[in-house]
């Protein structure tokens, strides 16, 4: 049964998807036509309607059906620790959008996949076309707020009797930063051929101002504008966990001050300056975090999109993702480099 995600039209998705679903012992499937989403640059994302028996009672629900492609760009793909991961925060007051089922073998459809709900509401981007901000006062204040309350959600979430406390990660807060800068030093080398000097002195660097956590809880990985969606004033979801982990909670917080997500707004993904993020963190959750350690993260979050960004080439080049975006981010590996240097002056 298994054959390769590529080689498979929607139809056959559609089959082999139905098949699995009905597999799960529910009866009179029905699952509609798939609808391929472009957004997202990662995972392939399709939405759908499908209907089912569960022990009698009808059911019927708007679908999202992700899948982790072989070549894509942080292949191989799992899609267990993002299903474990928003199946444990279901009712927690982190939005996210429902799960049903999911796969980390090829079997069904040649990749990795899970379903969840479809949330409804759009995604503000940080790219605006002048660089300035990118929403008005009235709205950065309303979804700000919301957006640091998700966070500081996540971060109070108590992980450690529930499944989440399997996935990926260090628990251990003396190695924590130094094991994500093992981790993605090991991918760099795996996705750039070449050395890369920059980013060997950022790795030492980094190594070298590696803090000890003051604890550990759920890293999101990619908590930014871009990655939440939102509908008549109110965030409904979180979106985009396929780098959850175990780790130092700070380290979403300076992901959330790369330059990256803000373009020339003084503003942190367009929210906040640094010293609001941090002081609204910290009435929400009852917890300290210094500036300097900010900056750490934020360098090392700024190391590790320097890595994704050699990712996206090497998964173009070399691994026939056909996505330009994937070659787009590879023209784009100078400017990042000389992100990199920046962050790290700032942080020392």
């Amino acid at each position: 049964m298994n054959r390769a995600f590529d080689s498979l039209d929607v139809d056959g998705i559609r089959t082999r998807l139905s098949a699995f679903i009905a597999a799960q012992g529910l009866s009179e499937v029905s699952v509609g036509p798939l609808h391929r989403f472009t957004v997202g640059f990662s995972w392939v994302t399709y939405g759908f309607r499908a209907a089912w028996r569960d022990q009698g009672v009808a059911v019927e629900r708007h679908l999202i059906l992700r899948v982790g492609p072989p070549n894509g760009i942080f292949a191989p793909y799992k899609a267990s620790p993002e299903f474990i991961t928003l199946r444990a925060l279901a009712g927690s007051d982190v939005p996210v959008p429902r799960v049903y089922w999911y796969s980390d073998e090829c079997e069904t459809l040649g990749a990795p996949f899970f379903v969840c709900d479809l949330v409804p509401g759009e995604a503000p981007i940080p790219w605006t076309h002048d660089g300035g901000p990118a929403f008005d006062d009235a709205r950065r204040e309303n979804l700000g707020g919301q957006f640091v309350a998700a966070l500081a959600a996540l971060h109070r979430f108590k992980w450690q009797a529930t499944p989440v406390a399997g996935i990926d990660g260090t628990t251990d807060p003396l190695t924590t930063a130094r094991a994500q800068i093992d981790h993605w030093e090991r991918l760099l080398a795996r996705w750039s051929p070449r050395r890369v000097p920059m980013l060997e002195l950022a790795a030492i660097w980094l190594r070298t101002h590696a803090p000890v956590a003051s604890r550990i809880g759920i890293v999101h990985g990619d908590f930014r504008i871009g990655n939440f969606l939102e509908r008549d004033g109110r965030i409904t979801a979180i979106l985009d966990w396929e780098l959850v982990r175990l780790g130092d909670p700070v380290e979403d917080l300076g992901w959330i001050c790369l330059q990256a997500w803000r373009g020339r707004s003084p503003h942190m993904c367009h929210f906040f300056t640094r010293e609001e993020l941090r002081d609204r963190y910290a009435a929400l959750t009852g917890l300290d975090v210094s500036l300097a350690a900010m900056r750490y993260w934020e360098a090392f979050g700024t190391y590790k999109l320097a890595v994704m960004h050699y990712a996206a080439i090497h998964s173009f080049e070399s691994g026939g993702f056909n996505d330009l975006r994937m070659a787009g981010m590879g023209a784009q590996i100078p400017r990042m480099l000389l992100q990199v240097e920046t962050a790290m002056e700032r942080a020392a």
